[in-house]
């Protein structure tokens, strides 16, 4: 059974809190979450970072062998770490690059959503902390309000908030028009 907008979204992303932030800022933006499916990702084996990398050259080109179909989609939730935005962002552009893949077309519902450093830095952020990209907040965040946060991301997604906002999330508001309607 389709999901309310009928868009199947594969989730690639590096932890359970990546995960659990996605799934509930996607259900927000109505998407059916059993319409949600979760690339299984390893916990606390090797580098997380590593892993997506590997495995979202693969998926790009599942994806794109079902083009045919429409309301598909991937959302990609990796920390840039002490890396830019931009720098991680052209790492996943090398691991299509690598794989002999074209590079991520802008028509295309591939999502990248990059949080600077980790995701609780976006939390932190959307549960109105005055926060600083260039510092690591990771070990500040326990349990999180997420259906809070994930109703604020929204928010701002929908009324296209852009001051005071964090580059990284400004990027991923962008980067979620990209899923299909």
């Amino acid at each position: 059974m389709a999901g309310k907008r009928g868009v199947r979204v594969t989730l690639l992303v590096e932890d359970r809190m990546i995960e659990r932030f996605a799934r509930r800022v996607l259900v927000r933006l109505g998407f059916h979450d059993r319409e949600l499916r979760i690339e299984p990702y390893p916990s606390g084996r090797g580098s997380a970072k590593q892993w997506v990398d590997k495995q979202y050259a693969r998926l790009v080109r599942v994806h794109r062998s079902k083009s045919y179909q429409k309301g598909l989609a991937i959302v990609v939730g990796t920390d840039a770490d002490e890396l830019t935005l931009n720098q991680r962002s052209l790492q996943l552009a090398a691991c299509l690059e690598a794989e002999k893949l074209d590079p991520r077309q802008a028509k295309e519902s591939i999502v990248h959503w990059i949080p600077k450093w980790n995701i609780e830095t976006w939390i932190l952020a959307l549960l109105g902390e005055s926060i600083d990209e260039d510092q690591n907040y990771k070990d500040r965040v326990q349990s999180p309000p997420l259906d809070q946060v994930a109703t604020t991301f929204v928010e701002q997604f929908r009324n296209q908030v852009t001051e005071c906002v964090l580059p990284s999330l400004l990027a991923t508001y962008v980067e979620t028009k990209r899923l299909p309607s």
